[in-house]
């Protein structure tokens, strides 16, 4: 039976790749790309057999590529059936992020693929497969040194790309004519890979290539949205980190004791004092350029981390109930949320040890979190209230989030278009709250008359808190200053009523406590957040890099028929984030140049005249085009096998001149050897004919008489 495997196999068997250089040319292909995919998966245990059996399966599949190999194709044969079932057990495990499955899959497919490379077609499927893991490992890295990997790739895949076209055509001017022709059945197995061709080849195709890639960046837009919908998390990570926590914030990078009562404090370091249980609005001082999170989000918002409800004039409480205990066994948890409204995707990776409160977009409604257990404070007090979507407050992690945590929340967007916001239903005239809403309404007697009096006046003969909102924020942003060196208050003043009225300047501490104030004087349910804004876009990573020095507090305010909808009253900050960014950039370059802190009044001109410059080369490049084709002549020249024998031959002789037949060159010459080559080249070019074995051997003789009668020449 296998005798006739062995047969049908031989039958069938394509034409073995000869070149020895395109096969280590692929396999340094592969073998980068083999390394970078393993690196964004943590180097896992079989990294150093992958990284050995992939390059000793090319060099077998080399030595063998004239065999039929049948006994690697039975073993090649079980071993991916074996790989198949160990993917799926693989898979089972890791429902909540498939790419890592995925990745391995593949990893070990182009190893197995490496034992039996005999035919052209073979490597060809490598390189093909080495494309697709840089693509797996630019979806896995967060990391924008990574565009470093893809120009080495692109060297790379262009020295591969060079040496498949000299390995199927070996034409005049890619090789050097060193050895003698027509040894064996090719004509072209005596040459060699002329370097300076290679050399040249890549010094025009390197440029060109990144040429296009800037060209496609420059006019690539922004798009938005992430489609991805593999909720990534490291589920893993769950057994290894310690529990610190049964409900309560723990900060550990925060020192000193907790205080909202107004005292002056000093704080330093990368941890922002509002992720706690109390805040104090005297406490100053400055966070750290140091980055804390990368983001990949489908929308431009805010991360949440804390929401406070009771105001102290001098700090804030969470003034909520206490942190219940939600418990599950398999990924994700579930939140309420409102209806309507679409779904947006955010994954979260940590990047130094944060404190243990898990941050999250406005209104989650599932988090996919390494962790069987989470604790949650509600918005509301009573959990079975049915009046309004009982959403989150705060989620409480068991452990820190240290370095390297995963996870990633799905949430909705505002169920209702902006347009529509100031026609929605004020509340009841009489001024009547449920009693949900209690705890986001109170304020201390200590709030002077005076800041309830403004807001009143802001918002004299509004129609809806959707208005009444909007004048708030837009008066603060438009009436006070931003300023992060602001002096101690006062301890015995209160904050809003000295911020609005004394100081007139503060940063998003104060900014926030103000509106959250003015808003309930006016009956419209509030309360304190902090959190991170949403960072600085990466456009060579696709990440938002989020900075100690984005921490920020800002406002939600309960819109009717709506819920908590967010309002942020620093000036120059989007008064209204839920609805996304009017200031985000549309093109990718204008992104890529606001992260290199390019100056705005350069950033408005850069892009303009990039692609004034691009559109005119690209009309220069379509004229040149347009000529060659119009003009080029309307037959085709002729070339023929023997041409390289022609070069070898001038190079030995003398060349011919322009219009020179080959029959009058040999004349010219008065050299004996070369009348063989015009009677052989007028029989096969003017005849169409192909070269046959003995034509090879008579042509391969008669150079060898050129080379002996040239060397004689040197020699004399």
């Amino acid at each position: 039976m296998f005798e006739k495997w062995k047969a049908f196999l031989a039958k069938h068997q394509t034409r073995p790749e000869e070149s020895s250089l395109y096969r280590i040319a692929v396999t340094v292909l592969v073998m980068f790309a083999l390394g970078l995919t393993l690196q964004q998966i943590e180097w896992p245990a079989y990294s150093l057999a992958v990284l050995l059996l992939t390059p000793a399966a090319s060099y077998l599949s080399h030595r063998r590529r004239q065999s039929s190999n049948l006994e690697i194709k039975i073993f090649l044969s079980f071993a991916m059936v074996a790989l198949l079932l160990w993917f799926f057990v693989r898979l089972s495990s890791s429902l909540y992020d498939p790419r890592i499955p995925l990745a391995e899959l593949l990893i070990w497919l182009q190893t197995l693929h490496a034992f039996d490379l005999p035919a052209k077609k073979d490597l060809r499927y490598t390189v093909l497969v080495a494309l697709i893991l840089m693509a797996i490992a630019a979806v896995l890295t967060y990391s924008s040194w990574f565009s470093v990997a893809l120009l080495i790739f692109c060297a790379l895949f262009l020295v591969v790309g060079a040496l498949d076209f000299w390995s199927d055509n070996r034409l005049p001017g890619t090789l050097e004519s060193e050895q003698t022709l027509g040894d064996d059945d090719t004509a072209s197995s005596g040459y060699r890979l002329d370097r300076r061709w290679l050399t040249r080849t890549l010094l025009v195709a390197l440029p060109a290539a990144l040429t296009a890639a800037l060209i496609i960046f420059v006019f690539m837009p922004r798009y938005r949205g992430l489609q991805l919908r593999s909720l990534p998390m490291n589920w893993d990570i769950q057994f290894s980190l310690a529990h610190i926590s049964s409900g309560e914030i723990v900060n550990q990078k925060l020192s000193g004791e907790r205080n909202s009562n107004g005292k002056p404090q000093r704080i330093e370091g990368d941890s922002y004092f509002g992720f706690d249980a109390e805040v104090n609005l005297n406490a100053r001082g400055s966070l750290s350029d140091r980055l804390v999170l990368k983001v990949r989000t489908s929308d431009w918002q805010y991360h949440r981390a804390v929401t406070f409800s009771e105001y102290t004039g001098g700090g804030w409480r969470s003034g909520l109930e206490e942190p219940t205990l939600k418990s599950i066994t398999e990924p994700p948890f579930y939140f309420s949320s409102p209806h309507g409204g679409q779904d947006r995707l955010t994954i979260y990776y940590a990047e130094v040890d944060l404190p243990n409160v898990v941050f999250v977009p406005s209104n989650p409604r599932m988090l996919y979190f390494p962790s069987s257990e989470i604790y949650q404070i509600g918005s509301f007090p009573d959990e079975n209230q049915r009046e309004f979507k009982n959403t989150p407050a705060v989620l409480i992690s068991p452990f820190n989030l240290e370095k390297g945590v995963v996870y990633s929340v799905l949430n909705r967007t505002a169920p209702v278009a902006p347009s529509a916001l100031k026609n929605l239903p004020d509340w009841d005239p009489d001024g009547r709250r449920p009693l949900s809403l209690k705890p986001y309404l109170n304020l201390p007697d200590t709030v002077p008359q005076r800041v309830r009096d403004l807001a009143l006046k802001l918002t004299e003969n509004s129609t809806s808190p959707w208005e009444r909102a909007s004048r708030l924020t837009a008066y603060l942003q438009q009436n006070y200053r931003y300023n992060l060196d602001v002096d101690f208050y006062p301890e015995e003043a209160d904050t809003v009523d000295h911020f609005l009225f004394e100081a007139r300047e503060g940063y998003c501490e104060q900014f926030a406590s103000a509106l959250c104030v003015m808003s309930r004087s006016v009956g419209m349910p509030a309360r304190y957040v902090t959190g991170y804004l949403p960072g600085s876009y990466n456009p060579l990573s696709g990440f938002y890099e989020i900075r100690a020095k984005d921490a920020h507090a800002w406002v939600e305010i309960y819109v009717p028929e709506v819920g908590w909808m967010t309002f942020d009253p620093v000036p120059g900050e989007n008064a209204t984030p839920d609805l996304g960014d009017s200031l985000e950039d549309r093109w990718l370059l204008e992104s890529f140049l606001k992260y290199l802190n390019v100056p705005e009044s350069l950033r408005n001109k850069i892009p303009a005249l990039i692609r004034g410059f691009v559109l005119l080369a690209l009309l220069s490049l379509a004229l040149s085009v347009w000529k060659s084709v119009r003009f080029r002549p309307s037959k085709p020249v002729k070339r023929s096998e023997l041409e390289p024998y022609l070069l070898r031959a001038e190079s030995l002789t003398i060349p011919r001149k322009p219009g020179e037949t080959v029959k009058d060159w040999a004349q010219r010459t008065e050299v004996e050897s070369l009348n063989k080559l015009a009677t052989i080249y007028e029989r096969t070019f003017y005849q169409d004919k192909a070269l046959t074995s003995k034509d090879h051997d008579e042509l391969s003789k008669s150079l060898k008489v050129l080379k002996l009668r040239s060397d004689q020449a040197r020699g004399t």
